[in-house]
């Protein structure tokens, strides 16, 4: 079986060869799947992509999707989870950060894990998860932010605004991927909720999330705007998941 890492990029040049060298060496641990990386860049100002070029050379399993603009975190994942599918013949697909905020010794886990289930979730809110170098004020922001989506939608995952998962390809085909309301950070709970309203089961495991230590994070006040009044649109045009 394969297994392929999607993984959205905009100007994380400094970032991504540290995260090519623990996930490589991450993989020589994974017997049971082939490992692959799949990344999404959006013609990143600073050439992520060039690194990508590069690693490719020694690397045939890191590939590069090269987009012609920045279009939002969501439009990147739909294009890269559907190239992901249908190009690389991926049966499990993972969603993860660039900026080394997941812990790439987790990707075994969810293996493990994905084997009984068709969506597992690096938890943030379960025992054993948490931050790493966050401020009070960001972590308020992120669990009533949690609270609100789980809240509205009727979803009983704990932490459904995590980055960091890995889904089945029979879960994902039958995500509505031409129907999203929202194509930034939004995109998410939106996914998750997709997922469980199709019918999914979902586990979460402990995920310790370390804030990034190069660049600057993506969102902004724009975004926090744009969650707010997207999940009140998934809610009035779908109404809760039936769970």
């Amino acid at each position: 079986m394969k297994a392929c890492l999607v993984i959205p990029t905009y100007n994380e040049r400094d970032n991504i060869t540290p995260l090519f060298e623990k996930l490589l060496e991450e993989f020589k641990e994974i017997k049971d799947f082939d490992m692959e990386i799949l990344i999404v860049d959006d013609n990143s100002p600073d050439k992520t992509w060039e690194i990508v070029n590069e690693f490719h050379e020694k690397h045939p399993n890191i590939n590069l999707l090269l987009r012609t603009k920045k279009e939002g975190l969501g439009a990147a994942y739909i294009h890269g989870m559907n190239y992901a599918m249908d190009e690389r013949k991926a049966d499990i697909i993972f969603q993860m950060d660039a900026d080394l905020s997941h812990d790439p010794k987790l990707i075994k886990i969810f293996l493990e894990n994905i084997k009984d289930y068709d969506v597992i979730i690096g938890s943030r809110y379960v025992k054993g998860g948490g931050f790493e170098n966050w401020p009070w004020t960001r972590k308020l922001i992120s669990r009533g932010a949690n609270t609100y989506a789980r809240l509205l939608l009727g979803l009983k995952i704990k932490d459904i605004s995590s980055g960091y998962r890995c889904y089945t390809k029979e879960i994902l085909k039958t995500v509505p991927w031409d129907k999203f309301d929202n194509k930034g950070y939004s995109f998410l709970e939106e996914l998750l909720y997709y997922c469980i309203k199709n019918g999914g089961k979902a586990k979460e495991i402990p995920l310790v999330f370390v804030d990034r230590k190069i660049g600057e994070t993506k969102l902004n006040k724009a975004e926090m705007k744009n969650f707010l009044t997207g999940m009140i649109k998934v809610r009035l045009k779908h109404g809760k998941p039936k769970i």
